[in-house]
């Protein structure tokens, strides 16, 4: 399965182009949505249901049954990570995200609650909850 992410947050009730002021980095009709092979998976924390890359957001195949709305906020959130690679670069947006992480583990929060107190996570929740 290969979708554009325009086609899954339409699906879901939201106007693409309503993301253009907020994401103007990215062009939801131009960024491809797979589905994560089971290999790929594996290197995925137990939690993580989709993931973006530079070019493009892999999801986990349970995600395709979500109702339309929660998918499209998914789909939100992982643009909002794309945009975030291209504002940063991969270095800058590693050293982001990974520092994050790290300052979390610090102040001893667990895993996962490292995780979602990542900045750029907080960032892209924020972002779908806003125009999901």
């Amino acid at each position: 399965m290969k979708r554009s992410a325009g086609e899954l947050i339409r699906a879901g009730g939201i106007d693409p182009g309503s993301l253009a002021g907020v994401l103007p980095r990215v062009d939801p009709e131009r960024v491809p949505v797979r589905v994560a092979r089971r290999w790929f998976r594996m290197f995925w924390a137990r939690w993580v249901t989709a993931m973006a890359l530079p070019w493009g957001i892999y999801l986990h195949p349970d995600r395709l049954s979500d109702e339309p709305e929660r998918l499209g906020r998914s789909i939100i959130h992982e643009l909002t990570h794309i945009d975030q690679w291209r504002r940063l670069g991969l270095i800058g947006w590693a050293r982001e995200y990974l520092g994050g992480y790290r300052r979390g583990r610090r102040r001893g929060l667990s895993r996962h609650e490292a995780y979602r107190a990542i900045p750029l996570e907080v960032e892209a929740r924020d972002i779908a909850d806003r125009h999901g």
